[in-house]
């Protein structure tokens, strides 16, 4: 019986070793959404195209204001990826995207639904070269499309 649970267990760390292992994100895309807001429909969808377009590393974190129990799954996701002041800066203004550098979690960038997921997949491109540390040309044109909104929440001072 001991040399069976011992092939097994054998067994199971072979595999597990031969796994490949899952690639880190270059980047998060930290989805700030709500039911109730029409652009957080859209940009889910744009969103889901242009991360399979543009090809990159990228965690979609999910931060969903619809319920208190969404809420506080959220809170929990941006905690467990060390995201909290991401969450807390955006927590509650629904209908866009931050492009969160996943090493240094400094933003990047943002994307709306405003923008075309072609659009949208060539700036996470972009983005996600950024945080890789290449250099990326970019057009002037179209730098307000990736601007932020400015910060739905003040941080408390103590």
């Amino acid at each position: 019986m001991k040399l069976r649970t011992a092939l097994a267990i054998s067994a199971l760390l072979s595999a597990m070793i031969a796994l490949p292992a899952m690639a880190a994100p270059d980047v998060y895309v930290v989805n700030f959404r709500n039911d109730g807001e029409p652009a957080s429909k859209m940009l889910d969808d744009a969103l889901s195209a242009a991360i399979k377009i543009a090809g990159v590393e990228a965690e979609e974190v999910i931060v969903d204001t619809t319920t208190a129990a969404k809420w506080e799954r959220s809170a929990h996701d941006a905690f467990n990826r060390n995201l909290v002041p991401v969450f807390n800066r955006w927590v509650g203004l629904p209908g866009f995207a931050a492009i969160v550098d996943a090493d240094t979690k400094a933003v990047i960038g943002c994307v709306t639904p405003r923008i075309a997921p072609t659009e949208m997949a060539r700036a996470l491109r972009q983005m996600a070269q950024t945080a890789q540390g290449q250099a990326v040309m970019t057009r002037a044109s179209t730098s307000s499309a990736t601007e932020c909104p400015a910060d739905y929440n003040t941080p408390l001072v103590e």
